[in-house]
């Protein structure tokens, strides 16, 4: 995929605690953690939000119910972009694409998300951007939703059947564990060397983690107590839990954690790499008291704010600290609006997707193209700029390898591509891209066309009469986005020769190892 444009550029551990006996997949038996790199080499932060759609922040929706107004000062600062797509409709394909660098249908995130209790998504052997990063001398990471799976301390060893934990809606109990060993296979697997965080909010264990341990002794928590404090959303069962706990506590605790983590790593000369991965504003949507009623869309234009908030406090803890120049900051989201939210554009007349067609697990432009804002002024990624050129949060693997001058080595970040060109001068790196649905459906984009192979949901009635959509009359779909980017007007059977070849073209990379 565009081969020629991408580039292949020939410690310390968290709060002093040693973490050597974390395994990062990330390297080979030969490899080490890097020393310290100079000063001059950036720290770098992703603030990776949860189901935040293109048409909720006000810099990229005027229309928008909802004022986002530390994202739209980040944006007026840094660059934010236009075309800038998750790789997936859904959460844990997307996390595993931007932290590996690969399109998660190539394994076994072909279809939905891991559920409740199931085992890690990224492969053993696989190198990691955390793990590639702690070879360059970064101390490395991860402060809130993981949802990328777990190696959990069964008793006894082995999983219990689906019959006594439940699969999708779980079951297990906390007897069924021995919490007393660690919880392995997770973030510091993937070549973290922290955790903080509450794996998926509405999944049990209803508690945080940290590194490999509960931060509490678990007891029974019956799903129909939580569901109770839940605005909106499905609990996935019963299961572990802290005692007493409430949704509403997450959010605010992991933004304390991850402005204290910069507060406290600005101070040393090693660079680090924080992955904040805000719970908000998935659903249970739970703003805090502050937040409440701040907004012209109900209690989850109320979330956003709070998740905006979040996102002031990290700018915040860069500049007091003195290291925002220095930092690569980037804001974006996991994919797009969840389906309930159509009910925002009846109630209170705000269009989660903003103009684009679909929200989350669709292949429409609504269900991926998410906002995006990069920061980094000492790197020329900077003044308030706006790009267009096409982006991919896949491709943030390739471009953090250039910024620390890391070679990537072969099957590496197979499916990623440099776009500092596209964050510095607005140049299309780019050219294609594969769109995977949360049905794992695939869809191809080249240039201005895309091809999918199946549509999204189908909309209600008065959804459609909103927006004006046509209804689909053909097997597949073909979209001219120059001219009809809101994916009104089919043009399968009037391009029939455009189809066949997007087709061909998205066969072979399906077949192939990677698309470059």
């Amino acid at each position: 995929m565009n081969i020629s444009s991408r580039r292949f550029l020939n410690s310390t551990v968290f709060g002093g605690i040693a973490l050597l006996f974390a395994t990062d997949c990330c390297l080979s038996a030969s490899d080490s953690i890097g020393p310290a790199a100079d000063q001059d080499t950036p720290n770098i932060v992703i603030v990776l939000t949860d189901d935040l759609g293109y048409g909720d922040v006000s810099f990229l929706n005027a229309k928008s119910k909802i004022k986002t107004p530390h994202m739209d000062t980040l944006a007026s600062q840094g660059v934010w972009a236009t075309d800038a797509h998750s790789p997936s409709a859904i959460c844990s394909p997307t996390r595993y694409a931007l932290l590996t660098g690969r399109y998660a249908w190539r394994g076994k995130l072909r279809r939905g998300v891991l559920m409740p209790w199931d085992e890690p998504a990224i492969e053993k052997g696989r190198h990691t951007l955390p793990g590639m990063l702690r070879t360059k001398g970064y101390t490395t990471a991860c402060i809130g939703k993981w949802h990328l799976g777990f190696e959990w301390p069964w008793k006894g060893g082995r999983k219990p059947p689906v019959s006594q934990i439940g699969r999708g809606t779980s079951k297990a109990t906390s007897d069924m564990f021995d919490w007393s060993k660690a919880i392995t296979g997770g973030p510091l697997a993937a070549g973290f060397d922290y955790y903080f965080g509450d794996d998926v909010p509405n999944f049990p264990p209803f508690a945080f983690i940290e590194n490999e341990q509960l931060t509490c002794k678990p007891v029974d928590i019956d799903a129909k107590s939580l569901k109770s404090l839940g605005k909106r959303g499905y609990i996935h069962g019963s299961g572990p839990g802290e005692e007493g706990w409430t949704f509403e506590k997450v959010m605010p605790a992991i933004t304390t954690r991850a402005v204290g983590y910069i507060q406290r790593h600005s101070k040393n000369p090693q660079p680090y790499f924080l992955l904040f991965s805000t719970t908000s504003p998935h659903t249970p949507v739970v703003p805090t008291k502050e937040f409440q009623g701040k907004s012209d869309a109900g209690s989850y234009g109320d979330y956003v704010i709070q998740t905006d908030d979040a996102v002031g406090q990290i700018v915040q803890a860069l500049k007091t600290s003195g290291t925002y120049d220095n930092t690569l900051l980037i804001v974006t989201s996991d994919n797009g609006p969840e389906a309930f939210t159509r009910d925002l554009i009846k109630s209170h007349q705000h269009y989660p997707a903003g103009h684009l067609r679909g929200m989350k697990w669709d292949a429409w432009e609504g269900g991926h193209r998410v906002p995006f804002i990069a920061s980094w002024p000492k790197g020329d990624i900077r003044g308030g700029r706006r790009i267009d050129a096409t982006l991919s949060l896949t491709d943030l693997f390739a471009t953090i390898a250039a910024v620390v001058n890391a070679p990537l080595k072969k099957k590496t970040g197979e499916d990623s591509l440099n776009i500092l060109p596209s964050l510095r001068e607005n140049k299309s790196v780019r050219t294609e891209m594969i769109y995977h649905s949360g049905s794992g459906a695939l869809g191809l984009r080249q240039g201005k066309w895309v091809y999918l192979r199946m549509g999204g949901k189908q909309e209600p009635d008065w959804y459609k009469k909103e927006l004006e959509i046509e209804p689909i009359d053909a097997p597949g779909l073909l979209f001219d986005l120059s001219a009809d980017e809101g994916e009104k007007v089919n043009l399968y059977h009037k391009q029939t020769e455009r189809v066949k070849a997007m087709e061909a073209k998205l066969s072979e990379i399906e077949k192939s190892e990677y698309s470059r």
